[in-house]
């Protein structure tokens, strides 16, 4: 896949060199444990549009008010959204949440998504039918396969699709979703979650959305959004 002129950077060589820069200067990620992918997939939805801390909090008592899936699928859509409420968007998220237990009793049986670790999964049909389920997105479901299926994926956020503009990796106006699927065929083979966590640590340390750190940045002389006195 070759660049166009709103993203001349969208070349495999290209963010080969910016992952191997990333690792050389700022050292690799931390090993990642693979997740149960219902609950990673239930933790993204309460993590959307809010921090760690909040996400956690409210996972924390959804488990505490409800000892297994069962019990929140059978609950009311008040009862969940009340034990999730401190991660705001609660109503939207508990909407999401009770979608995503009925389509697995709906498609499954079960509250699982075991069959997705399978060897040879086909991750293309995987993200298809999870992004039919009311409330999950490209990002969601993205995370769910690759922390919870090990599949080779890189999610895009909001850190990663600033970084990705910012690079011309991706046009300026590319949504996350459309960043997500124009990196895909873009990092080395295997190195999916390797380039999301690099990735995800760099725009919360250096490339910040406001005062981005350009005099320190690792990427400075690849990155043509820097200061020119920096990039130069």
């Amino acid at each position: 896949m070759n660049g166009c002129a709103e993203a001349p950077n969208a070349r495999p060589a290209f963010v080969k060199r910016v992952l191997e820069r990333l690792t050389r200067a700022y050292g690799p990620v931390r090993p990642w444990r693979r997740e149960d992918p219902v609950v990673c997939l239930i933790g993204t939805i309460l993590a959307q549009a809010t921090n760690d801390g909040s996400a956690e909090r409210a996972y924390r008592e959804l488990r505490k008010r409800f000892s297994s899936w069962a019990q929140v699928h059978a609950a009311s859509h008040r009862q969940v959204q009340d034990a999730i409420r401190s991660c705001g968007l609660a109503a939207q998220k508990a909407r999401a949440i009770k979608s995503f237990l009925a389509f697995l009793m709906r498609t499954r049986g079960r509250f699982s998504l075991n069959d997705l670790r399978r060897p040879g999964t086909d991750v293309d049909a995987a993200l298809a039918e999870l992004t039919r389920v009311d409330g999950i997105g490209l990002k969601t479901a993205s995370i769910a396969l690759m922390f919870g299926c090990g599949a080779d994926l890189c999610a895009v956020d909001t850190h990663l699709q600033r970084i990705l503009q910012r690079l011309r990796i991706v046009p300026p106006n590319a949504s996350p979703a459309r960043a997500c699927r124009i990196l895909r065929p873009l990092f080395p083979d295997g190195r999916g979650i390797e380039l999301h966590l690099q990735l995800l640590r760099f725009g919360r340390t250096v490339c910040k959305a406001r005062r981005p750190g350009c005099t320190t940045c690792a990427l400075r002389r690849l990155c043509p959004s820097g200061k020119p006195s920096v990039c130069t």
